[in-house]
């Protein structure tokens, strides 16, 4: 093997194994990114719960409440 085609195998090994290293890196960095921030589908699926959830609580306060004046309005009559 010549002098020079063992220098351009160190070159094309090193650039290699650079572009591969830096895949790895960006790869790696953005599966985190991905876990710590929820996708705008898991984001809006949660707060349509908590809408619902807190809609639901209304719904029963207010059913209590009608309840309690038709109560009293029996007791009056």
């Amino acid at each position: 093997m010549s002098s020079k085609a063992y220098k351009a195998g160190i070159v094309a090994t090193t650039v290699v194994g650079a572009a591969l290293g830096w895949t790895a890196g960006a790869y790696v960095k953005k599966k985190r990114s991905l876990e710590e921030n929820p996708s705008l589908l898991t984001r809006l699926r949660d707060f349509e719960q908590r809408l619902y959830h807190d809609g639901f609580q209304k719904s029963t306060e207010l059913q209590e409440i009608r309840q309690e004046v038709e109560n009293r309005i029996a007791e009056e009559k």
